[in-house]
This record gives structure tokens, C-alpha cells and sequence, in this order.
């Protein structure tokens, strides 16, 4: 696999404001291209290809993963440990660009406004993610987990059809990502469940689940929706360290934000922290 650079939240902003193009000819498209795609034949059991976000469509009232004001509202039901571990993570992020190479794991991919592709094989589903060029296998060959499973930023996941459904089970999470941009945080305990539908030939409706007993004092979850991008090619963005070197050099220096070699202090008249990235 192919890891990441993990960009900032003023990096993801400049996303959100200048989308990728998929995006903006999706949000540009007239009403009848809507009733085109839902009048157009579909396999329900077919998802391969390149999706791409459609955060409008989330249902009002659920919590945002894109909600980046820095007062999300709706929270997700934080047990204490989780609520202490987010404000934490609230307080690395507000430091500045984080630089390292790990993957984003698979909720924070999902949720990232940058397209994905849907590769059907034999025995799986491989997904791979435009932002940064990580991969997941999603096995469909009626296996169960192992018994040897060991922790991983994308975990370890199984899928399976339930009608038109495809549920997709996920555990054995290492708990060093974030499940959002905001810093919404996972442990080792984390089930992710994902229930998939096609709900016409343009779009693709996921549900996920989150139940993590450390993290959470409840199951939750959040409702997202993909447009099918057609004769689209993913722009994928593999980690290097010169791009790490150029990113905090060009962006974090230019913003007078904190560096790869900040230590905790005072920065900016409020205490943040700052983790060193791997070289």
C-alpha cells in the first residue's frame, strides 16, 4: 500500500472553496440530468468505478465530518475518554499543517472531498482513494476475521450482500487516525459498520456506523452520499518527503504556523501541541 501525506485544514479548506472539478460539473448540472440518472439502468450490485462526495446531500442534524468552523455541531455522544482524546486532537490540529506519511484510515478517506474508485476482483472489492492514493481491500469471498488480526490504519474489512445491500464489517484499527477531519478519534475497540446501496445509476448512498465502547458511550452514525464520475481518472498524490519538506516550507512558513521540528510552547498567545513528523 502506498501511504500519504496528510495535509492541513487550511489545505483542506482551499479544497472546499476551489473544488475539484468532478465536483463542481456535479453540483452544475441541470435538473434534468437528475431525472436522466434515475431513469438510466443500473446494477444494484455494481459499484465499480469513480465516486466522488456529495456532502450536500447529508441529511440535516447528523454530525458533519466536514464541519471545519471549529465549533462542530452536532457532536458524536463522546464517552469521557473520547471527549478528552478530541480535545486533544482539536489542540494538534489548531497547531498547524500535520506532516507525516501515515494513511487516513477509511472513514477520514470517505469523508474527504476528493473521489475514490471502485475496483471489483474476484474474491474483493479494492477501493482506491484519490487523497492521498491509499488503498483498502473490502473481502467478499465469505472469510471471517482472523484470529491473528493485527492493528492497521485501514483496518481489516468484510463484506457481504443483504438484498441489495452490501454491509461492509470493519474492525482491527491501530487507533492512531482520525475518523474525521475535526479529530473525532478511534481506538482499537472500533467496529465501523458501512451499508451500502446504489440508489440510482449516478448515485451511491452509504451509512456508517461508528461503535467504539473506549471512544463513544453509544453507537452513531453518519449518512453520505457519491456521484458517479464517468471517463473520470483519479490524480493520485503519494507521500514523499521532498513534498512534505516543500509543503511546510511553502505553506506552513508562509502562514507563520508552527514547523515539522515545533516543540510544545507558547505559540501565538495559546498553548498548542506539536508532535514531530517521521522521517
Amino acid at each position: 500500500m502506498r501511504n500519504c501525506v496528510m495535509g492541513s485544514i487550511a489545505a483542506l479548506a482551499t479544497v472546499l472553496v476551489f473544488p475539484a472539478v468532478p465536483f463542481a460539473q456535479a453540483a452544475q448540472q441541470p435538473g434534468t440530468n437528475k431525472a436522466d440518472a434515475q431513469s438510466k439502468a443500473f446494477d444494484a450490485h455494481d459499484f465499480a468505478g469513480i465516486w466522488n462526495p456529495a456532502p450536500r446531500m447529508q441529511p440535516k442534524g447528523e454530525v458533519n465530518p466536514l464541519d471545519l468552523g471549529g465549533h462542530p455541531n452536532p457532536l458524536p455522544p463522546f464517552a469521557p475518554a473520547g471527549q478528552a482524546k478530541y480535545e486533544n486532537n482539536k489542540k494538534f490540529i489548531d497547531a498547524g499543517a500535520v506532516l507525516d506519511c501515515d494513511p487516513y484510515g477509511t472513514a477520514r478517506n470517505f469523508f474527504t472531498p476528493r473521489p475514490f474508485e471502485n475496483i471489483h476482483a474476484r474474491d474483493r472489492v479494492l477501493q482506491h482513494f484519490e487523497y492521498y492514493d491509499n488503498w483498502r481491500e473490502i473481502w467478499t469471498d465469505g472469510r471471517n476475521f482472523p484470529d491473528d488480526l493485527e492493528p492497521d490504519y485501514m483496518g481489516y474489512s468484510i463484506g457481504k450482500w443483504e438484498g441489495d445491500t452490501f454491509v461492509v464489517d470493519s474492525r482491527g484499527y491501530n487507533g492512531k487516525q482520525f475518523l474525521t477531519w475535526q479529530g473525532f478519534p478511534l481506538s482499537e475497540s472500533m467496529h465501523q459498520t458501512e451499508r451500502w446501496q446504489r440508489v440510482d445509476h449516478d448515485t451511491l448512498k452509504i451509512v456508517f456506523t461508528f461503535e467504539d465502547p473506549k471512544m463513544y458511550s453509544k453507537p452513531w452514525t453518519i449518512t453520505y452520499f457519491y456521484k458517479l464520475m464517468s471517463n473520470w481518472v483519479l490524480d493520485a498524490h503519494p507521500c514523499t518527503l521532498a513534498a512534505i519538506k516543500e509543503y511546510d516550507e511553502r505553506i506552513n512558513h508562509a502562514d507563520n504556523l508552527p514547523g515539522r521540528d515545533y516543540k510544545p510552547e507558547k505559540y501565538h498567545g495559546r498553548s498548542i501541541y506539536r508532535a514531530v513528523a517521521p522521517i
